[in-house]
């Protein structure tokens, strides 16, 4: 038995018990898109989301459609990016209105700048492409997924403590308690 086990360390057959997953995809080259609404459809629970900028119909139709599904949504938004007056913001305000869907803005700094969302409390997605259409697949950006569970812990940590922060008086308040 020994020598079995040997054997298949030696020839790697059996991996890291843990192994985290690392995607790492660049725009313009890939269509970053067709990712992120791809994980945001496979989520079955929760999504939590800092965004700078919320503007790419596809995604934010892929998040109405999960808050649907009965995925419980929480969206921080950079306090700038307010209504636009274009079709985009106008599919956003809608979103940020649909049941299940809990959103902030912080009422004072710091600058939020993230673009990054957690699903399912498992999958972390980071990078420098805004969720817009243009940072998304247009621009020079790059999008980071991992299950690393030290990733994501990090995340839901800081995600945690700019849900806390003072919120601005327009924000969507939770439907229910626990959310």
């Amino acid at each position: 038995m020994k020598r079995l086990l040997v054997i298949v360390l030696a020839l790697g057959l059996a991996g890291p018990a843990s192994a985290a997953r690392l995607e790492l995809h660049y725009a313009p080259e890939e269509n970053l898109e067709r990712i992120d609404v791809a994980l945001i459809n496979g989520a079955r629970a929760s999504i939590d989301m800092a965004a700078y900028v919320l503007t790419d119909v596809a995604l934010i139709e892929a998040l109405g459609r999960a808050a649907g599904r009965g995925v419980k949504i929480r969206i921080f938004l950079e306090p700038k990016q307010e209504r636009e007056g274009n079709y985009a913001a106008e599919q956003r305000e809608r979103l940020l209105a649909t049941p299940g869907v809990t959103t902030r803005r912080s009422a004072r700094g710091p600058w939020m700048h993230l673009k990054t969302y957690l699903v399912d409390g498992a999958t972390l997605r980071m990078g420098a492409a805004n969720f817009s259409a243009s940072g998304l697949k247009q621009q020079d950006n790059d999008l980071l997924i991992s299950d690393d569970a030290g990733l994501v812990k990090r995340f839901q940590g800081h995600f945690e403590s700019m849900w806390r922060r003072p919120a601005r008086a327009t924000e969507r308040r939770p439907e229910r308690a626990g959310d």
